[in-house]
């Protein structure tokens, strides 16, 4: 039987990234309060979107997702990209999911590697703070053979 709660890949994803990356990571969504750490030092949000079934039989469950990991990157005065601190989370979260591919920490869930895609872009929290972000996409596996 297919385990098909978004909170467990949330955890999952959390448990790669958090004291490795950073150790301001939110699930599903922006705080609508920044820290003075998230503000200096920028901060992390994972969202996980609709889980697709692939499964043929209920003893061999079978899923894909498409999860994305945003870092948002404090801008420098006058909103001049920090490419230190842009380049810490860009490499940060790049390797964390390629140990996680090599290596595989989870037995029900995985990394598929011919799925990762990124991007960036400017954004403004709710606070009015600005940012760079790079936001990280791929699909993340889901096995549950009984």
């Amino acid at each position: 039987m297919l385990n098909d709660s978004r909170i467990d890949i949330y955890d999952y994803l959390y448990g790669l990234i958090h004291g490795v990356v950073s150790d301001n990571v939110y699930r599903m969504g922006e705080p609508t309060e920044n820290t003075t750490s998230d503000t200096e030092d920028g901060f992390i949000v994972i969202n996980v979107g609709n889980i697709n079934d692939d499964s043929e039989f209920s003893c061999e469950a079978h899923a894909q997702v498409r999860c994305f990991i945003v870092a948002y990157v404090p801008k420098k005065t006058k909103g001049r990209l920090n490419s230190d601190k842009y380049r810490f989370f860009e490499e940060g979260i790049k390797n964390a999911i390629k140990e996680e591919i090599a290596n595989g920490t989870n037995e029900n869930y995985y990394i598929m590697d011919d799925g990762i895609i990124s991007m960036e872009d400017d954004e403004t929290t709710q606070k009015g703070n600005q940012y760079h972000i790079f936001v990280k996409s791929f699909i993340v596996g889901i096995d549950n053979i009984q």
